[in-house]
């Protein structure tokens, strides 16, 4: 294992930093990530205690993997913006209501999250947020040229999601819907998005 981004109850605040200091001592920790999507309190991101616990990440070099709803974009943008000197890595487009075929607001919040350098997008969990017996690639396209647009080559990393993707089919479908989505990138963006972005969000040596 090259690298790992592990859980930590960031909500503890402060009082969380002396566990923080121990994983940023191991080998393969490269980050952080706190499952936002099933915090009931729509709130939870904007907690003094959450972004206290948050803006410790940088003094270990660690990144912030953002797992949420696109219902909980809003304030996960305002806690992005509070937190600037934090690497955050959205996970899973952030996360679109494909199914429903729901475009806005998520469309106008992901160029709001592309706006800020401190950003990247990691394109993975896409299949799972469709029909998970009747997606077609075609169905889940515009999600995924929005992110590139809104993001470009430099700020997006493939993900696989597996296991979960394999409730919506083999991890092999969803690798081959993006290598097709992405047919018109360079050989060198295709290498940025398959593997260089990721190594460079995640210090990664290779």
């Amino acid at each position: 294992m090259l690298g790992a981004v592990v859980c930590l109850p960031l909500e503890r605040g402060v009082a969380i930093e002396p566990e923080m200091a121990r994983i940023a001592k191991l080998k393969t920790v490269r980050g952080v990530r706190r499952l936002i999507q099933n915090q009931m309190d729509p709130e939870y991101v904007l907690k003094p205690g959450f972004l206290e616990a948050i803006r410790l990440l940088p003094k270990y070099n660690l990144t912030f993997d953002v797992c949420i709803f696109h219902s909980q974009m809003p304030n996960t943008l305002a806690m992005m913006r509070q937190c600037p000197e934090v690497a955050f890595i959205l996970d899973h487009n952030g996360k679109p209501g494909i199914k429903a075929g729901l475009v806005e607001p998520w469309r106008s919040h992901m160029r709001e999250m592309a706006a800020l350098p401190n950003v990247m997008c990691k394109l993975s969990g896409v299949t799972t947020e469709a029909d998970h017996k009747s997606w077609t690639p075609d169905q889940l396209r515009p999600y995924i040229d929005h992110v590139i647009d809104c993001f470009g080559p430099n700020r997006i990393l493939y993900g696989g999601d597996w296991p979960v993707s394999e409730l919506a089919g083999s991890y092999l479908q969803w690798l081959a819907t993006l290598d097709w989505a992405t047919a018109g990138f360079s050989p060198a963006d295709k290498r940025r998005l398959f593997r260089d972005n990721a190594v460079k969000a995640y210090r990664l040596s290779v």
